[in-house]
């Protein structure tokens, strides 16, 4: 998560690619910040950097629910990273939630929902859990699985979560611009819509994908083949 980073990696970054690319002096820059992790200061640091959007992963409103997925942080925490954000002068935040989770009922989802939707934010991306193999995850589903017992919610249930996201967002002025992804008008996320649209993209880093000259290719992921090479 970026958002880890000491402010002064984040500036050097911002630095490097002002040095090296034409950017757009009206170009949506992007960091995702887990909450918890950014204080005033540092927020204060990422504005003055030129970062204009932020995108919190908060996934659950339910402290429980967080910590079945692993998260280090909890719903209050979350509302203090947000409120930091709006008081630096981030005025295009988008929240990160999820469905499906561990669990969760769809009562419990359509409450993160409403407690998301209290905050106002330009931007929600509400994803449904997709279990990773050879996760914590995975094999604590798999163990419950091999005793007979789902600790997932059943497919009926995740349709009704998906089918009140649109619902709810949609009541509440939120345009649904691509599968997963919620936006106020004129806040669609133009890295979103570049996927979708087949633009090209550079990624820098570890593992990190691009699309050039119409041709997708990714960096090594092993660390120390990326440092060697």
């Amino acid at each position: 998560t970026p958002s880890i980073l000491e402010e002064k990696y984040i500036d050097r970054i911002m630095e490097v690619l002002r040095e090296n690319c034409n950017m757009d002096e009206n170009a949506e820059i992007t960091i995702e910040c887990n909450p918890g992790t950014v204080d005033k200061n540092k927020l204060n640091s990422f504005r003055r950097a030129g970062i204009n959007r932020i995108s919190f992963g908060l996934q659950s409103a339910n402290d429980d629910e967080l910590r079945s997925i692993g998260r280090i942080h909890n719903f209050s925490q979350f509302q203090e990273s947000f409120s930091f954000a709006r008081e630096v002068g981030f005025d295009n935040i988008n929240v990160d939630i999820m469905s499906a989770l561990p669990n969760q009922t769809v009562e419990a989802y359509t409450k993160t929902l409403e407690k998301v939707l209290e905050l106002n934010p330009e931007h929600i991306s509400a994803y449904s859990l997709i279990v990773e193999d050879g996760t914590p995850l995975y094999y604590r589903v798999k163990e419950a699985g091999d005793r007979g017992i789902s600790i997932l919610p059943d497919e009926d249930s995740e349709r009704e979560m998906y089918y009140q996201t649109e619902k709810i967002l949609q009541q509440n002025h939120y345009e649904r611009y691509e599968i997963s992804n919620y936006a106020r008008n004129g806040f669609a996320c133009k890295h979103n819509i570049g996927y979708w649209k087949r633009r090209e993209y550079l990624g820098f880093g570890i593992g990190a994908a691009s699309l050039y000259k119409g041709k997708r290719f990714n960096n090594v992921a092993d660390i120390q083949n990326y440092i060697d090479t």
